[in-house]
């Protein structure tokens, strides 16, 4: 009877979420096909486009001293704009604090676009659902496709989510001088308090680059890319689960996966960094360019690294530089692949070592890790163990010709690692430990283990262990 009574609380609590999450605030809609600016801006009668709601001051707001602006505006916090397909302009506004989450999103089964997002000195807005490329505009002009910074006073509490951004879709024709001097930033940040997730980025120059605190990077596809994948200048900050392949070399830049760095400042340390379940992959088969080349992987060389994790990585490149975190200090370094399947000298692996502020690793656990050459762990106090150095990848890796660095059956990182510190999940989500110890790598193996007369020895399935 109590479970009973428990339960219905559940349901009537989750209930009645769901309906003050449907009905709370009012619904605005945008149509350049059909909208009217004269319009009331409701889905029989809509606006024409986002660009003129915000130059028309259809929103009511706060500016940075609490002070309402626009107060006969219909759009206020808490409510949503949802954009139909056709070119909107661009979205531009400063000093827009609003007291709820105002929401520009995309109507469902629809393709709106917008030139850039530029916000300055704004709190509480969601972006979902758009496609944002200054190709969109009459006349092309690099730019930063998603940009919101604290010019004027503090930026916080954003989510962008689920948004399509590229330069250009001209850019695969594009020379090494083209791509220099035509592509774009994809999101830049400066703020705290923001989410990052779900978007898919094309063509760009640095993919995402945060300052600030409190910002979530989470399940971003950044493909195409003249710069860095991503940067990251914010404390508490969440790199989680994204994606970036094909790195394009058009400059001068040492391109990075993901680089931590806060400009000239090379003693301010970043805090709390979590990198997780990231995979960085030069290139596979599928796209051919004679741009293309190989970024260093997951890079700190210039500032304290103090109370980071970094775990479930899949880095593979052509480079020196697979993992390598200067000033390393109360870190753990665990389960991930650094890897170089491309050939060449190069091996890219692990390294601590001591960053241009000359400060050094120490205090670091470096556990799990699949990598091509011994770790290297100057410093003090740093703890190395159960970390395997690949030296025949089809000993170890399902098809590292097509880049599936997955276990292969009879892998000797398969149940060799150490459960201590370890994730409780893998790259994929998979639960760890699935056999009788944690396996070494990103990767934890599923699948069966197979005698020579193919009669099954030992069979690992999600969450089971089975004889």
């Amino acid at each position: 009877m109590i479970r009973l009574c428990a339960a219905n609380l559940v349901v009537t609590f989750t209930l009645e979420f769901l309906a003050a999450s449907i009905l709370h605030g009012a619904v605005f809609y945008v149509d350049p096909e059909k909208g009217n600016m004269n319009n009331d801006g409701s889905a029989e009668h809509p606006w024409r486009t986002v660009e003129q709601v915000f130059e028309q001051n259809l929103i009511q707001t706060r500016d940075t001293t609490g002070r309402l602006r626009n107060p006969k505006g219909p759009v206020k916090a808490g409510d949503t704009i949802l954009l139909r397909s056709g070119y909107h302009g661009q979205i531009y506004f400063r000093r827009a604090h609003n007291d709820d989450f105002i929401t520009i999103a995309a109507e469902e089964g629809h393709k709106p676009k917008v030139r850039r997002i530029f916000f300055s000195a704004a709190k509480k807005w969601i972006i979902r659902g758009l496609t944002v490329s200054p190709g969109f505009a009459p006349e092309y002009k690099s730019d930063r496709i998603i940009y919101v910074v604290d010019w004027g006073g503090p930026s916080a509490d954003f989510v962008i989510e689920k948004n399509t951004l590229y330069s250009s879709m001209d850019a695969p024709s594009w020379s090494a001088k083209q791509w220099d001097s035509l592509v774009c930033y994809g999101i830049s940040v400066i703020g705290e308090r923001i989410k990052i997730r779900n978007n898919t980025l094309r063509y760009v120059d640095h993919g995402i680059t945060i300052s600030g605190d409190k910002i979530i990077v989470e399940r971003n596809s950044i493909e195409h890319i003249a710069g860095d994948g991503i940067v990251c200048s914010a404390d508490n900050a969440s790199l989680l689960y994204n994606r970036m392949k094909y790195f394009y070399k058009v400059n001068a830049n040492h391109d990075d996966g993901i680089q931590f760095h806060r400009g000239r400042d090379k003693t301010t340390p970043i805090l709390n960094a979590v990198v997780r379940g990231n995979s960085v992959i030069a290139w596979d088969n599928a796209v051919s360019s004679p741009l293309i080349t190989s970024p260093q992987g997951i890079c700190n060389f210039d500032i304290p690294a103090v109370n980071w994790r970094i775990e479930n990585n899949l880095v593979l490149v052509r480079h020196h530089h697979g993992i390598t975190i200067g000033g390393c200090q109360n870190g753990v370094i665990i389960n991930n692949l650094a890897y170089n399947p491309y050939g060449g000298r190069m091996l890219a692996g692990i390294m601590l070592g001591t960053t241009h502020g000359k400060t050094k690793s120490e205090n670091t656990i470096i556990r799990n890790n699949l990598v091509d050459s011994e770790i290297s762990y100057p410093g003090v106090n740093n703890k190395i163990d159960h970390n395997i150095v690949v030296k025949d990848p089809n000993r170890f890796f399902r098809d590292p010709g097509k880049y599936d660095m997955r276990h292969k059956w009879d892998s000797p990182a398969i149940d060799a690692g150490n459960f201590f510190s370890a994730p409780k999940t893998d790259i994929n989500g998979f639960r760890r430990p699935n056999g009788i110890a944690v396996d070494v790598g990103p990767y934890e193996f599923e699948g069966i283990y197979v005698q020579p007369d193919n009669r099954p020895l030992y069979q690992k399935v999600r969450g089971k262990d089975k004889e």
